[in-house]
C-alpha cells in the first residue's frame, strides 16, 4: 500500500477508541501525517507500537450525542489545525428491537449519535474540509439502504445521514469536496455489545453469524475510498451489492429474504 498520499495530511477520525476507528488510527500512525482522534473516552487512546516519528497525534474528547460536546470539539480542532484533508466519520451506535417495542427514547438516542451529532460535527469542520478540498468518508451500513427488520431506529438514522450527506455532495460539486458513504459488512467490533436494546438498555448480543471482516480489513477499504473523490456509495461484499440492487429491481423479493434471514431478530415474544 502506497503511503505517499497520506504524507502531511490532516486526518480526523471519530470513534477512534476501538473497532474500525482504532484500526484506522493504527494504520495511519505509521506515516508522517497529523491525526485528530475523536472519541468519548479519548484519554484511553494509547500510543501505537509502530508510530512514525513524523506522525502528530491529537486526542479530543467528544460525545456526539451531546451538542455542547460537539461544539467544544470542533472549536478546538478549528484552532489546532488549518485544514482537514480527510474526515473519517466513523462513530456510531446500533439499536435492536421490533418497531412496536422500540421506545421513543431509543429513536432519539440513536439519531443523536448517528445523525444529529455527525451532521453538527461535519458542519463545524466544513470550512477546514473545503480549504483542503478534502474528503468525508462515512462508515455506514447496508441497513441504511432499506428498512431492516429489528433495526428500525438504526436503519432510519443511517438512511437519514445518507440523504443529508448526498445533499452536501451535490451542493459542493464544484468545490472539490468529496463525500463517500461506505456500507461495511459484518465486522469484528464491539457494536453489538455497546448499542441499545428496545428499552434503551445496553445491548448484549452474540456476534453476527457467518464470516466477519476484521476492523483492519475495513480500515484499508476506507483508506482506499478516501483517495477517490469520485467514490459515492460503496458496498464491498456480495450481500451489500445484492441489497443495493434488489431494493430497486425487486423490493418484494428482497423483503421476503430479509424476513426469513432475520426472523429470529424480530419475531414476536
Amino acid at each position: 500500500m502506497k503511503k505517499d498520499f497520506w504524507n502531511d495530511r490532516v486526518v480526523v477520525i471519530t470513534g477512534a477508541t476501538s473497532g474500525i476507528g482504532k484500526a484506522l488510527y493504527e494504520e495511519l500512525a505509521k506515516v508522517p501525517c497529523e491525526l485528530v482522534l475523536v472519541a468519548r473516552r479519548a484519554t484511553e487512546i494509547t500510543e501505537p507500537k509502530n508510530k512514525h516519528e513524523g506522525a502528530i497525534i491529537h486526542r479530543v474528547a467528544c460525545d456526539l450525542a451531546d451538542p455542547t460536546s460537539v461544539l467544544d470539539a470542533t472549536e478546538w480542532i478549528q484552532k489546532k489545525v488549518s485544514k482537514v484533508d480527510v474526515l473519517f466519520n466513523n462513530a456510531g451506535i446500533t439499536a435492536h428491537g421490533r418497531f412496536d417495542s422500540l421506545s421513543m427514547d431509543v429513536y432519539r438516542k440513536t439519531f443523536a449519535t448517528n445523525f444529529f451529532g455527525p451532521i453538527q460535527f461535519i458542519r463545524g469542520l466544513l470550512s477546514l474540509l473545503l480549504a483542503a478540498k478534502g474528503n468525508i468518508v462515512t462508515t455506514s451500513t447496508v441497513s441504511a439502504l432499506y428498512g431492516v427488520p429489528g433495526r428500525a431506529a438504526y436503519s432510519a438514522s443511517k438512511s437519514a445521514l445518507h440523504a443529508a450527506l448526498e445533499s452536501l455532495r451535490i451542493e459542493n460539486l464544484e468545490s472539490g469536496l468529496g463525500v463517500s458513504l461506505v456500507c461495511v459488512p459484518y465486522t469484528d467490533t464491539a457494536l453489538r455489545t455497546s448499542g441499545l436494546d428496545a428499552s434503551g438498555g445496553v445491548l448484549s448480543e452474540a456476534p453476527a453469524k457467518g464470516k466477519r471482516k476484521s476492523a483492519k480489513e475495513v480500515a484499508h477499504v476506507l483508506m482506499s475510498v478516501a483517495k477517490d473523490k469520485e467514490a459515492r456509495l460503496v458496498t464491498f461484499n456480495l450481500s451489500g451489492k445484492f441489497l443495493e440492487w434488489m431494493r430497486f429491481f425487486s423490493p418484494k423479493f428482497l423483503e421476503k429474504i430479509l424476513y426469513k434471514k432475520l426472523y429470529e431478530d424480530f419475531k414476536p415474544h
